[in-house]
């Protein structure tokens, strides 16, 4: 699903913050205080015959894996998984990767015009299969983000034996009615805004879908200013996805055009998705995160997809103080959710097989 708005509009500023060198992250836990990490290194993994990287971090090697799929396309999250969920590195050896076509990944899309959503799919599946071939069969926790959360589906449904549990925040389940839904309260808002100019051309755009991809971008560089806001702010800063220690200079400029192309040539290509109608039975167990006012992956449609999905196990939690951002705007909440509830179920779950 398409990354945030908030993320494009922090594009515009992360020029200022692209001076920073590459270095090993710090991070930390509960308590504030840096974690003794046991394990904590970047590298270079070959996924379907390209060169993408990883950044694996957790106090011990036999805690069970969480793999991170970031919001996008084209998003690499790193430094806001590092800087918001430090304390899920004491319960999980926490796998960030910057998928193809991002950050230190961007050489793994040759041409974006004939990008595919199933390479992510496959890259997705591939990473997982290499994780638990070297974890010794540990568990793998699979949490999709926004776009994340599509590629997360599939990988799920194609591959379930290789997860604990699926993961969904920001639950990305129909484009068309989802995006339409977002260009009504664009529109409605620039209207009432004053704003006649943007109002008149996304009138003149009309609805979803769009074989242009930059008529999504004009749409969702948009959609986080005019989306309701919880009542309760939080700490969460977006420019965290530009400022990932473990990025190079050119890292973090691959981080910005990775999200730029992301949305203007996969983004486009997602215009028949539609997990209530291909996504309905899951040989995994499935829980969702949902946004209390998440009009971005709107959350009504995930919770109306989620009521009608089969799963060995599956639960649905609505943050109430969050938008399109809750395991960011609600981190604690987060964390408490993946260790108090995720794991014991699927735990459990996978004990009765």
């Amino acid at each position: 699903m398409k990354h945030h708005a908030m993320v494009l509009s922090a594009a515009v500023s992360a020029a200022a913050l692209l001076a920073s060198c590459a270095h090993t992250a710090r991070v930390t836990g509960s308590d504030g205080r840096p974690l003794a990490l046991e394990v904590s290194e970047m590298e270079r993994v070959r996924l379907n015959g390209t060169d993408q990287w990883i950044y694996t971090a957790g106090t011990s090697r036999d805690n069970p894996i969480l793999l991170w799929l970031d919001g996008g396309p084209g998003g690499t999250e790193v430094g806001t998984v590092r800087r918001y969920l430090g304390p899920l590195h004491e319960s999980f050896t926490v796998v960030c990767w910057d998928q193809r076509g991002t950050g230190r990944s961007r050489r793994a899309v040759r041409d974006w015009r004939s990008a595919r959503v199933e390479e992510w799919v496959e890259d997705t599946i591939e990473l997982s299969r290499l994780l638990a071939g070297r974890q010794g069969g540990r568990p793998i926790y699979l949490v999709g983000y926004s776009w994340g959360s599509i590629i997360g589906v599939m990988a799920a449904r194609k591959a379930p034996e290789l997860y604990a549990a699926y993961v969904g925040v920001g639950q990305q389940v129909n484009s068309v009615e989802n995006d339409t839904i977002g260009w009504v309260m664009v529109r409605d808002g620039t209207r009432a805004a004053g704003e006649d100019k943007v109002a008149d051309t996304l009138e003149r755009y009309g609805p979803p879908p769009y074989e242009d991809g930059d008529r999504y971008f004009y749409l969702f560089r948009r959609l986080y200013r005019y989306s309701p806001h919880p009542p309760v702010p939080s700490d969460f800063d977006s420019t965290w996805y530009f400022r990932a220690p473990e990025h190079r200079l050119v890292d973090k400029v691959n981080s910005v055009r990775g999200l730029t192309d992301g949305v203007k040539y996969v983004y486009p290509l997602l215009s028949e998705l539609d997990f209530e109608r291909t996504a309905m039975r899951f040989e995994c167990p499935v829980f969702i995160v949902n946004g209390r006012y998440d009009l971005t992956c709107v959350a009504d449609i995930a919770d109306r997809w989620f009521r009608k999905i089969e799963a060995p196990v599956k639960d649905l939690v609505w943050f109430e103080n969050s938008g399109h951002n809750p395991c960011y705007q609600q981190p604690e909440d987060f964390t408490a959710y993946l260790t108090g509830t995720v794991v014991p179920r699927a735990e459990a779950a996978r004990q009765s097989r």
